[in-house]
């Protein structure tokens, strides 16, 4: 057998285990997804086939991120012990408020200690990846990227023309799930619409989407460069809005510094929006 062997993942649902597909269009932000999956790890051939010892310490863990709110975290993890077979059950939940667009949940034989006696050629770096498997989940098509509200622009100190407005906290070492909200102008017919039909959205329904995403990545990015407090560089802590603008920043731009893109936007900023639209493939066909 191969030294880790898996399961498929399964969904806990009230009406019991359901396997887990690659779509999952009946999930929204509201809902706690509980997951679980087999695994069987070959803990001795694990250690022998990397050059350790059997005093080595291993680890299966999973990490979860989601390409919508660019939030990622560690789910679950066991010690796996050096005997031939290992049988876990991972299971733990995810609140469906930090998810959201695609979720990608990653399994990993992880190195926690290389022991005494490793070889030459053992790994001996903590948290050096051994083996890794990936299974991505579509949440939403083109969903939101946050936690969102529709409401009246009307009681709202804002212009009662506007689509959506995008409400984000001042403090970057916050929570981003707690200081990032979503407005949507239920005056503007067509975007609640998109909205409520982000899992399985029409063409018109998918443009209006691809430039909500477009403005609202282009304010995250704006707010990252007008702050001078803030740094890609810097520690956030995981969940953090410093980390969601870092992520964002990463993902849109991987090829410019912090530095290099606060010069952009200053010496062109009529440039600096088209590159956001290219970063982002606005309105680009599927």
């Amino acid at each position: 057998m191969d030294v880790v062997a898996t399961g498929p993942w399964l969904r806990v649902a009230d009406s019991g285990l359901d396997e887990l597909t690659s779509e999952l269009p009946g999930w929204d932000y509201d809902s706690v997804l509980r997951l679980r999956r087999p695994v069987r790890v070959d803990g001795l051939r694990a250690r022998r086939s990397c050059g350790l010892e059997p005093d080595a310490d291993l680890a299966i863990t999973v990490v979860w991120s989601a390409t919508s709110s660019a939030l990622r975290g560690r789910a679950w993890t066991a010690s796996v012990p050096p005997e031939k077979d290992v049988d876990l059950e991972i299971d733990f939940e995810l609140a469906g408020g930090e998810l959201g667009g695609r979720l990608d949940l990653e399994t990993l034989l992880t190195l926690r200690s290389a022991g005494s006696n490793a070889g030459p050629a053992a790994p001996r770096r903590l948290g050096s990846v051994l083996w890794r498997d990936v299974h991505p989940i579509l949440l939403q098509g083109e969903a939101v990227l946050f936690p969102l509200s529709v409401v009246d622009f009307e009681h709202l100190p804002y212009p009662t023309g506007a689509a959506w407005h995008l409400e984000l906290g001042h403090d970057l070492e916050a929570q981003a799930l707690g200081s990032i909200l979503l407005l949507a102008n239920s005056r503007r017919h067509n975007v609640t619409s998109a909205l409520a039909s982000a899992a399985e959205p029409s063409d018109a329904d998918r443009r209006v989407l691809s430039a909500l995403r477009t403005d609202v990545i282009r304010s995250l990015v704006e707010r990252a460069l007008v702050d001078e407090e803030f740094s890609v560089e810097d520690d956030h802590e995981v969940g953090s809005i410093g980390a969601l603008l870092a992520a964002v920043l990463r993902h849109a731009f991987p090829d410019r510094s912090l530095e290099a893109l606060r010069r952009d936007r200053a010496h062109d900023p009529i440039l600096f929006t088209t590159r956001v639209q290219a970063a982002t493939e606005l309105l680009a066909e599927s």
